[in-house]
């Protein structure tokens, strides 16, 4: 096993995670704009039903792309990371059968229900599924965070004889980590969905006239937007400082802590280069205790403290900044957009050609923001698997590079192949709209 076959795993199996993880984030958040399009036309706004007979139609692509690119993950856990399983069965094996079999239920069952049964139901037994179907996504999505989240806090199992023994699965559903992945990944899913309505929707508005309808929802997804945004940066906040006992490299890493010391700062910009001191940084001095672990000597734990250990400090660090920087533009861009149509009725085409353009672009910079986040995150844990006990060099698989590599490269093509296609048919859509079909057969 060389440093590269394992530099390669590990990219390989993020870009998997990470295409999953785009569509899984989009089908969790339109799927709840469905159920508020449907619960809004069973309150008696009809006009409702024409935005979920559009965005109907995008669930259903984030649906088949989510999960034709879960298969791809489940591969690679299991070729590139073989030994993980049986260091970790005992815990991974039911979370992950319930995953799958939630996947299968909801999935199967009743988004095919939803998709092509609402002209055989009343309306209100099909609103009723939409609302399944949001929940279903979610709960879905629960079961593997809990395990990652476990990942990163291995509590309620001891480390035995080269394997986890469960000793409580209450402490392990419920570690402490879970809450905040679990609400992040929830807060990151409404986010980047509502940044991609508002993309699509200046996209609708550069192609074709509104309706009354796409207005309302080029409205809605402003304000959702900032809201969102807004949101997912408090809880972030709040994460990164109940998460730094638990994590405390990938926290000395964010924060640009690189050694120990009694008093805190932040490195807002550093190099990444040096070891303990920097070439150059802007530093904000005596701040960020509440991000920083402590010592038992009381000194906050600096990234030192884990040398041979550590996780890669420039990939930690600033991918955590550009997460912070896409969110501020976005930020920034949606904030005027909304202040522009603040008032109700607002015309979008107030907005100038080249704003509604700028927020095409946001609807793809919610995604990009996701992967960022998502890079620290999972670079904040190196070189660990299993948090303090198993590393990601010891479950390798014996891969050579060239075989990584034709992999890889196929797999980055397939990936695109599937991106270009979908966004093909989002911007047909986006100028179409909804073609009406016939309800019975035999009808133009």
């Amino acid at each position: 096993m060389t440093q590269m076959a394992l530099w390669l795993s590990q990219a390989q199996f993020f870009v998997s995670l990470s295409f999953m993880l785009l569509f899984l984030l989009l089908e969790i958040g339109l799927a709840w704009a469905l159920a508020f399009f449907k619960l809004s036309v069973l309150a008696g706004r009809e006009q409702w039903m024409q935005a979920y007979r559009f965005w109907v139609r995008i669930f259903a692509l984030a649906f088949i792309l989510a999960f034709s690119s879960s298969v791809p993950v489940m591969i690679q856990f299991g070729s590139l990371w073989p030994a993980l399983m049986d260091r970790i069965g005992n815990v991974a094996s039911p979370l992950l059968a319930v995953s799958v079999l939630s996947i299968f239920i909801f999935k199967s069952c009743l988004v095919g229900a939803m998709l092509f049964g609402q002209r055989h139901m009343p309306e209100r037994l099909h609103v009723v599924l939409v609302v399944l179907v949001a929940v279903g996504l979610t709960v879905a999505a629960i079961c593997p965070v809990m395990l990652f989240s476990w990942m990163r806090t291995p509590t309620g199992a001891v480390f035995s004889y080269g394997q986890y023994v469960v000793t409580s699965w209450k402490d392990v559903l419920f570690n402490p980590s879970f809450p905040w992945y679990a609400i992040l990944l929830m807060c990151l899913a409404f986010t980047t969905t509502a940044l991609f309505v508002l993309g699509v929707s200046a996209l609708q508005s550069l192609r074709r006239p509104l309706v009354d309808v796409d207005k309302a929802v080029f409205r809605g997804a402003a304000r959702a937007s900032v809201m969102a945004l807004c949101l997912l940066c408090g809880v972030a906040l709040l994460a990164g400082r109940a998460l730094a006992p638990h994590e405390p490299a990938r926290a000395a890493a964010a924060l640009g802590y690189w050694k120990s010391a009694p008093e805190p700062s932040v490195a807002l910009l550093a190099s990444t280069e040096g070891q303990d001191e920097d070439a150059w940084a802007w530093r904000w001095e005596g701040v960020g205790h509440p991000f920083l672990a402590k010592a038992v000597n009381g000194n906050f734990r600096g990234l030192d403290e884990f040398a041979g250990m550590a996780p890669p400090r420039a990939l930690t660090f600033w991918s955590l900044r550009g997460a912070v920087l896409m969110a501020v533009l976005m930020l920034m861009a949606t904030g005027i957009a909304g202040w522009v149509l603040r008032r109700p009725g607002a015309d979008p085409a107030a907005l100038p050609a080249w704003g509604r353009r700028g927020l095409c672009a946001v609807g793809v910079g919610g995604w990009l923001m996701a992967v960022m986040a998502f890079a620290h995150v999972i670079a904040g844990a190196n070189p660990y698997a299993v948090a303090g006990t198993v590393t990601l060099s010891e479950v390798l698989a014996g891969v050579s590079v060239p075989t990584l590599v034709v992999g890889g490269s196929a797999l980055l093509v397939v990936y695109g192949f599937c991106m270009t296609g979908f966004f093909q048919l989002l911007s047909h859509g986006a100028h179409y709209g909804v073609v009406p079909v016939a309800r019975y057969r035999g009808r133009a």
